[in-house]
């Protein structure tokens, strides 16, 4: 009878305990699927050849010009710039550099390096490669000096007599200030932001401007002395349409992913999960893509929450084409076989 309610107290307990597994989100691991499909980057496929460069990105961006090509920027300690055709084929590597421009406007990259006078004294030189030739060439920044900001004109018209028109601004003041500071506004016209790429915190800004004649200017100097520079930069928004103008990085991070579903995922294992306070058991899972090459189909698995997945770069057109792709940060080139040479 002892040994009989033995049993019965470890049944028990082994129901309950796996009652709470199942409860806790507990799935019971399936028989994977297409077992002769190839997990990328495993270059073990029939038909396809996985070629890993030794190029790494931590961001993949648009080029803005009629070639289509793509920029790859590394950030350590300095940038790594390398831009690449869709089909991932190396155009040009750059020069590393602690500050990387895009000057959209005149289609062209800008770097700048520091270049030292003694321990204490250096000056940033800018040099420029164009997006067609890449042809470098050494640039010079100016300063265009605001002789006056729009508060300072307000005084010497006797329309206010304090700060509060930066924040109750009405147009006449704004078409007064215009009519009176007509070849300044002329010139910020000309004026268009060059992007600066800050990698470290995922983001664009603006720290100088171009005109079609590619000269560049910074626009952010005044005569008058001022403790709040942001007064300063307050008074070009009336006149000057392009100032400080932020592009979102968005806009040219390159994203296409075109892979097909072509079965449901299997579970392959269980991890447990926690939190503050909370504690649950979820899933890796494999599942099951596809990608069209024309007439035939790059087929691979993908284990979900343990590998990185593959970041599509282009769109192969025909069985013969070229898949570019980042996978953990690192460009990878798929295509047949037969294409290798």
């Amino acid at each position: 009878m002892k040994i009989k309610r033995l049993y019965i107290s470890i049944s028990v307990l082994v129901v309950f305990f796996a009652s709470v597994v199942f409860l806790m989100g507990y799935k019971i691991p399936e028989f994977p699927k297409h077992r002769d499909w190839i997990y990328i980057p495993e270059n073990k496929d029939s038909i396809f050849e996985i070629e890993k460069t030794n190029i790494k990105t931590d961001f993949t961006l648009n080029l803005i010009n009629e070639k289509g090509y793509i920029l790859l920027l590394k950030d350590n300690d300095y940038i790594l710039a390398t831009v690449i055709t869709e089909r991932g084929k190396v155009v040009k590597k750059f020069p590393k550099t602690k500050d990387f421009y895009i000057d959209s406007l005149n289609q062209r990259f800008i770097f700048s390096r520091e270049i030292y006078k003694s321990d204490t004294l250096f000056k940033k030189q800018l040099i420029s490669y164009s997006f067609s030739d890449y042809q470098q060439q050494n640039l010079e920044l100016k300063d265009y000096i605001i002789e006056e900001t729009q508060a300072e004109f307000l005084r010497r018209k006797n329309l206010i007599k304090n700060d509060t028109i930066y924040y109750e601004r009405s147009q006449e003041f704004d078409d007064e200030y215009r009519k009176d500071k007509l070849k300044e506004v002329n010139f910020y016209k000309t004026l268009f932001p060059v992007t600066k790429i800050s990698i470290a915190y995922d983001a664009f800004d603006t720290e100088f401007y171009t005109n079609k004649n590619g000269e560049l200017y910074t626009v952010e100097n005044t005569k008058i002395k001022t403790d709040n520079i942001h007064k300063v930069w307050n008074s070009l928004y009336p006149l000057f349409p392009n100032y400080n103008k932020k592009l979102s990085i968005e806009t040219i991070k390159r994203e296409i992913n075109t892979y097909t579903v072509v079965d449901k995922p299997t579970i392959e294992s269980n991890f447990i999960a926690s939190g503050y306070l909370w504690i649950e058991i979820r899933q890796h899972e494999t599942e099951y893509y596809s990608i069209r090459f024309g007439t035939k189909f790059f087929n691979f698995r993908y284990k979900n929450k343990t590998i990185a997945f593959p970041n599509q770069l282009n769109i192969p057109k025909n069985e013969n084409d070229t898949l570019a792709c980042m996978i953990d940060y690192m460009l990878y080139r798929i295509y047949p076989k037969s294409n290798k040479k």
